[in-house]
């Protein structure tokens, strides 16, 4: 039997989502932020949020740190990973599913509201960038409100209103975790040391990852086969491997590789490969890359 995993309502998350970005620097975000800096009062506004489904997800087994969390390293992806296991792609690519876990992450003391506001910039976290920019009396005040809520909400779930359906597998770290390790166990098919190898390429760094997902996910019906997916990512993985100076291991030689294979699927039908086939041929491809 399926079990239904809750997540938010869609049409009442997205409806909250819009009214949360309608006006930059408006009182409605600032009262917002002032919620997710109390975290009790940023709970309550999500329990105003219906849900469809009956069974909660798992959580995380182990408390995070904000550092953990903003961006979990190897270790931490493989635990989150085997706590949904059994998550189906059809609700792993959902932003109301993983807004919804995030928010039951919260509930529980396995993270705090405030790390969904935490960036890359200069401040040391979340509730101190809260604290900056509704403190903020300047002339970017609006648009540096607008940029925390922003952030919170691409934290939380995916801000698909912005990035389309990549920012769940991009900007959420609980869906990057799910994704990127599902990402390693289909390619690697249970060899470790291959695992380490696929991990590091996948984690060169965000935009890396963001390119790649971009390319063989959403841009490119090269890629539609899962098959093709993994010869291309083991490929990749073992050629950086040994080539670590190599473009292949900035998103520019990365793109390239991608528009390589794609022209020569033009002239071979790739699926059709068996996997020896497609490691060789696509191993072949890097190289000359």
């Amino acid at each position: 039997m399926t079990v239904a995993l809750k997540e938010f309502r869609d049409g009442s998350y997205t409806q909250l989502r819009k009214s949360l970005l309608k006006n930059k620097g408006s009182e409605r975000q600032r009262a917002f932020l002032r919620r997710v800096r109390s975290g009790v009062e940023f709970l309550d506004e999500f329990d105003a949020v219906p849900t469809v489904g009956t069974v909660e997800a798992e959580l995380a087994p182990d408390p995070m740190t904000e550092s953990e969390f903003k961006d979990p390293p190897a270790d931490t992806e493989q635990t989150l990973y085997k706590a949904w296991a059994d998550l189906t792609p059809a609700i792993a690519c959902r932003s109301t599913f993983w807004a919804k876990t995030t928010v039951e992450h919260i509930r529980s003391g396995r993270i705090q509201s405030v790390y969904l506001a935490a960036n890359g910039g200069n401040l040391p976290g979340g509730a101190e960038r809260i604290d900056f920019v509704l403190q903020d009396v300047t002339g970017k005040a609006p648009q540096r409100v607008d940029s925390c809520v922003r952030t919170v909400l691409r934290r939380l779930g995916g801000l698909p209103e912005v990035r389309g359906n990549r920012s769940v597998y991009v900007d959420c770290p609980l869906a990057r975790a799910w994704w990127r390790e599902r990402t390693v166990h289909q390619a690697t098919n249970g060899d470790a040391a291959l695992a380490k190898k696929v991990r590091r390429v996948l984690r060169i760094h965000q935009t890396y990852w963001e390119k790649l997902i971009d390319r063989i996910v959403f841009r490119n019906s090269t890629f539609g086969s899962s098959n093709i997916r993994s010869a291309f990512i083991r490929a990749l993985a073992r050629f950086v491997q040994g080539n670590p100076e190599s473009d292949l291991a900035n998103t520019e030689g990365l793109q390239r590789l991608c528009r390589r294979t794609t022209a020569y699927q033009g002239s071979r039908e790739l699926s059709i490969l068996s996997n020896l086939e497609l490691d060789a041929l696509i191993s072949s491809i890097v190289e000359a890359t």
